[in-house]
């Protein structure tokens, strides 16, 4: 089991840390994450900032992934506001820390796109989700040429690999088993179609909490989508879903939610008949992924507040 408390950092330690290898005095605030820590630095200036510390286990590679991906996206031309790595007092990408226990951690620091997450803006209405879905698409095309070795991992957060949740139906009730077996039933009998869909890497994390909304309170559109850590090439579809699983969580009319998403990416990203046959499995399976890794990691990490609850699949269940 491993204890959540200490890899967090104390928001003093944070605060030092920034000063002593960006030259930058702010303060600092814990942000929800589930891979790294996070933390807004706000400033006097205009300008705030993210750090995001690495866990102990983090590879060299996936940080160069982290990195590279970003400069890729910022590279081109483009409309939308992308996190930009800002570099320490060495002229350095990266940062290498030691946490209060002795563990040896990296740092980076990001640019921070100001606005509210999408988790805090009420009501959702089809102009919002159409931008959504719109945002969602430029994503993809915005990741269109960009590859590493590391956007073909395995991965338990890619749909597409999203059968090793059958390994652990032991940690539902048997009524939860029912709707996690049916689902998996139905994302099977299409697999064969599915595995020949279009692949490229996609962002593949496109949840309420990575989806920044303008200040605009009467006609809000979403400025941005934030956090590549789980960027993956897997089928194009896949982006849709996810977005989609978000986008109808607590609607009143879960299809209709679905396709004001749809067809704003559509407009960005022209999607073929075939893949669109496979967005409600899609939907589905990424929904028992979130749930499954619930189960797993309330377990592994009970302090983390951040771990996606069981109650979404019920709610996909009723579309």
């Amino acid at each position: 089991m491993m204890n959540y408390k200490k890899l967090v950092l104390s928001v003093n330690e944070v605060q030092k840390i920034v000063k002593k290898e960006y030259g930058i005095e702010g303060s600092a605030s814990k942000l929800q994450g589930e891979i790294d820590i996070n933390y807004k630095i706000s400033t006097k200036d205009a300008q705030d900032y993210i750090l995001k510390i690495s866990r102990p286990d983090t590879t060299v590679e996936y940080l160069d992934f982290q990195i590279k991906i970003l400069k890729f996206i910022n590279s081109k031309k483009n409309n939308l506001p992308i996190p930009k790595i800002v570099l320490n007092k060495k002229k350095k990408e990266l940062s290498k820390i030691e946490d209060g226990y002795g563990a040896k951690r990296t740092a980076r620091l990001l640019t921070w796109i100001p606005g509210r997450l999408w988790s805090t803006v009420n009501p959702h209405l089809n102009n919002l989700r159409f931008s959504l879905g719109e945002k969602s698409g430029m994503i993809t095309k915005l990741l269109d040429g960009f590859n590493h070795k590391i956007a073909h991992r395995k991965f338990e957060w890619d749909i597409a690999q999203s059968l090793w949740t059958k390994k652990h139906l032991n940690l539902f009730n048997n009524d939860q088993k029912k709707i996690l077996k049916y689902f998996h039933k139905e994302f099977e009998s299409k697999k064969d179609l599915y595995n020949q869909l279009r692949k490229s890497i996609i962002h593949n994390d496109i949840n309420d909490n990575n989806i920044i909304v303008s200040e605009n309170l009467i006609n809000p559109s979403v400025k941005s989508i934030v956090d590549f850590g789980d960027a993956i090439n897997t089928q194009i579809i896949n982006e849709v879903g996810t977005a989609c699983t978000y986008a109808i969580m607590n609607q009143n009319d879960p299809l209709d939610a679905t396709l004001s998403v749809l067809s704003g990416y559509h407009n960005a990203y022209p999607l073929k008949e075939n893949e669109i046959d496979h967005l409600y499995n899609t939907i589905a399976m990424r929904l028992v992924i979130s749930v499954t890794k619930s189960a797993i990691n309330k377990t592994k990490e009970p302090g983390n507040k951040y771990l996606p609850r069981t109650r979404r699949l019920y709610r996909a269940r009723t579309w």
